[in-house]
């Protein structure tokens, strides 16, 4: 159940993601989740969520190259990773930086997001003695 929420979740992002390249080649601009305007700034909170959440999945990847094991990861675990930075570093930032409640649905969608990837991308152990 969790793999095809997971798949409808990420087909989704994915369409949003390709509207939004769009839209901006265009001059359109779109920030989360549906707010269109016509070249105007994104709020600084939310782009320096996203930049915190860049670093924090560089820094995930750095360390696990630097000192642990190296293994091939599926695109499934690099988009739980990275979602998880990014509720990780909105949530930090929205509050330092005493954004509106209202706003903070931006960090629990994406907090629900990385719950349900969480589930759909962990590795699963077969019992062979069952």
């Amino acid at each position: 159940m969790t793999r095809i929420l997971s798949k409808i979740i990420v087909a989704l992002l994915t369409i949003w993601a390709l509207s939004a390249f769009i839209a901006e080649i265009i001059g359109i601009t779109i920030f989360f989740p549906f707010n269109i305007v016509e070249r105007q700034e994104i709020p600084y909170h939310r782009l320096t969520a996203l930049r915190l959440s860049i670093f924090l999945t560089f820094i995930y990847f750095g360390i696990r190259y630097l000192f642990l094991q190296t293994e091939k990861l599926y695109p499934i675990q690099f988009l739980d990773i990275y979602i998880k930075s990014l509720t990780i570093s909105g949530a930090f930032v929205f509050y330092s930086m005493n954004v509106e409640f209202r706003e903070y649905y931006f960090v629990f969608f994406f907090f629900i997001v990385s719950v349900i990837l969480h589930f759909a991308s962990r590795k699963r152990i077969k019992s062979y003695f069952n």
